[in-house]
C-alpha cells in the first residue's frame, strides 16, 4: 500500500532531501510550496492541506529563519513559526493524520556545560527563538500524534548555509574569522530528513507517540573548529583553502543573541525509533563533495 507524504515546502534544504529520499523510503511525495501558499497565512496553508485529502503524514519542513531581521520585525517570524503551525497542528488532527514539525536549538538559553535534553526548560535568548517556542507549543497542543522534532545549524553543499558560505571563500581569502565560543551540533540535511521519514514510519505504524525530540548529528563542535573541518576536507579537492581564526562572538556582533552551548542530546530520538544518528564529519565530506561538483559544472561561472 503506497503511504503518501505531504511537505511544506520545495525548495529549501529539508525539502529537497525530504523529496530526493522519500521513495527508497517507501513514500510517496507530493508538496506544497510559496507559489500555491503563502506561509505567513495559515489560511492559504490550510486550504492546501485541505486539497490533498489522501495524505497519511505532513512534514512541515518551512520556517522563517532570518534570526537577526525577527529582533527588528517578528510579524513574519511569528506568523510562519508560530501561528501556521498551530493552524496546521489542528487541521492535521482533525484529519487524523500526524504532523511532524522542525524545530530549533536556539529555544535554549546555552548556559549550561552539558547537552540540553527534551525535559530541560527551553527559555530562548532571541524573537526566532521564542516563535519556534510558541510553535513547538501549538503543534504539540493539537494531537498526541504530533511530533516536533529540533535540530540544529542544518547544512548541505547545494544551499544557502553556513558550510557554502564558509566554502564561498576559497580563492577569495586567506583568513577567515570565526567565533569559537558558540558550540552547536552541525546536522547535514539528508540525516535530518531520513531521521524524519523514520519517524513518520514508526508514528504511522504505532511503534512510537508523538511528542517531543531532539534530531541532530552527534558530537557537538564550536563554529570555528566546524569550519576548520570543512576547509580541511576541502583542501583535498582545492588546496586554496583559508586559514581560520577563532574569534570571540563580542568580536563579530550582531542583532540577536545566540546561545554559547546549544548542543543537543539525541538518545530519546534513538531509542525511540531505533535509529544511529551519523556523525557530522560524514555529512561534511558529502557536502563539500557536492559543492565541488557544482563549482566545476557546466552551470558554473568562470
Amino acid at each position: 500500500m503506497t503511504r503518501r507524504l505531504l511537505v511544506l515546502g520545495r525548495s529549501g534544504q529539508l525539502a529537497t532531501s525530504l523529496s530526493g529520499l522519500a521513495k527508497g523510503a517507501g513514500w510517496e511525495i507530493d508538496t506544497v510550496d510559496r507559489s500555491e501558499a503563502d506561509f505567513t497565512r495559515p489560511d492559504q496553508v490550510i486550504k492546501a492541506v485541505h486539497a490533498r485529502p489522501a495524505i497519511d503524514a505532513v512534514i512541515n519542513a518551512v520556517a522563517s529563519n532570518d534570526v537577526d531581521g525577527a529582533e527588528v520585525d517578528d510579524r513574519e517570524a511569528i506568523a510562519v513559526n508560530t501561528l501556521t503551525p498551530a493552524e496546521l497542528g489542528r487541521a492535521c488532527a482533525d484529519r487524523g493524520i500526524p504532523l511532524l514539525h522542525v524545530s530549533t536549538d536556539y529555544v535554549f538559553p546555552g548556559r549550561q556545560g552539558g547537552k540540553y535534553r527534551e525535559s530541560d526548560t527551553p527559555s530562548p535568548l532571541n524573537a526566532y527563538g521564542r516563535s519556534k517556542l510558541k510553535g513547538e507549543s501549538g503543534v504539540l497542543s493539537a494531537s498526541a500524534r504530533h511530533a516536533v522534532f529540533r535540530t540544529a545549524w542544518v547544512f548541505n553543499g547545494t544551499h544557502k548555509n553556513f558550510l557554502t558560505a564558509m566554502l564561498a571563500q576559497i580563492g577569495v581569502r586567506q583568513e577567515v574569522r570565526v567565533v569559537s565560543d558558540q558550540i552547536g551540533s552541525p546536522t547535514h540535511a539528508d540525516t535530518l530528513a531520513s531521521g524524519l521519514l523514520r519517524a513518520a514510519d514508526y508514528l504511522l505504524a504505532g511503534k512510537a507517540r508523538g511528542g517531543l525530540f531532539h534530531l541532530c548529528s552527534p558530537d557537538p563542535v564550536s563554529r570555528s573548529d566546524f569550519a576548520d573541518f570543512i576547509y580541511r576536507t576541502a583542501a583535498r579537492h582545492d588546496g586554496r583553502c583559508p586559514r581560520v581564526i577563532p574569534i570571540g562572538s563580542a568580536d563579530w556582533p550582531s542583532k540577536a543573541r545566540r546561545p554559547d552551548n546549544s548542543s543537543l542530546d539525541c538518545d530519546l530520538f534513538e531509542t525511540t525509533f531505533d535509529y544511529a544518528l551519523p556523525h557530522w564529519r560524514t555529512g561534511v565530506e558529502q557536502a563539500v563533495s557536492r559543492w565541488m561538483d557544482g563549482r566545476a559544472g557546466p552551470s558554473s561561472t568562470p
